[in-house]
């Protein structure tokens, strides 16, 4: 008679189990924002965040200046240009990110690189529309935002960002 009460205890366990496990399912799936309503790109992004040839003019108004946001130590230097990693202490894709930009950097003269931790300068964050780490901004001497990169850059796609950006800054 006892193994009928543990095994009928047993049950009960299971479908109290199972009842929780769908009621937790049902209020994330409430509280879920849809990914349009929250998400300030334009339509016609041209890529997906996160991948590996995110590099892109800034939107929504490419060329428009970050002057006010950006404090002047993160600015390029005159006649150059800056590339400025967004980071945070515990990826592993930032570590990644500083390696490439920094060969990159050594190799071009005017071209510095900076990185801010996105813990210590949270206003960065909000003000600049940093959804993931790493993010590179290219960024010129008057503190505009000429590209940005989500992910770590290949090295290839980071030197033909800068082809032309060189020349004409």
């Amino acid at each position: 008679m006892s193994s009928w009460v543990l095994v009928a205890g047993m049950a009960a366990l299971v479908v109290v189990l199972l009842a929780g496990l769908v009621l937790v399912v049902l209020r994330g799936r409430r509280r879920r924002v849809p990914a349009d309503a929250a998400d300030p790109l334009p339509v016609d992004d041209p890529g997906p965040e996160g991948t590996r040839r995110d590099l892109r003019p800034v939107a929504p108004r490419p060329g428009t200046s970050v002057g006010g946001v950006l404090p002047r130590d993160l600015a390029a230097p005159p006649g150059g240009l800056a590339l400025l990693q967004l980071s945070s202490q515990f990826c592993a894709d930032c570590r990644a990110t500083r390696a490439v930009l920094t060969d990159v950097a050594s190799e071009h003269p005017g071209v510095t690189v900076r990185e801010v931790d996105v813990a210590v300068r949270p206003e960065l964050v909000r003000l600049l529309g940093i959804r993931r780490t790493p993010t590179t901004l290219v960024v010129d001497p008057a503190g505009v935002e000429l590209a940005r990169t989500v992910g770590v850059p290949r090295r290839a796609d980071l030197l033909g960002t800068l082809a032309p950006l060189r020349r004409t800054g």
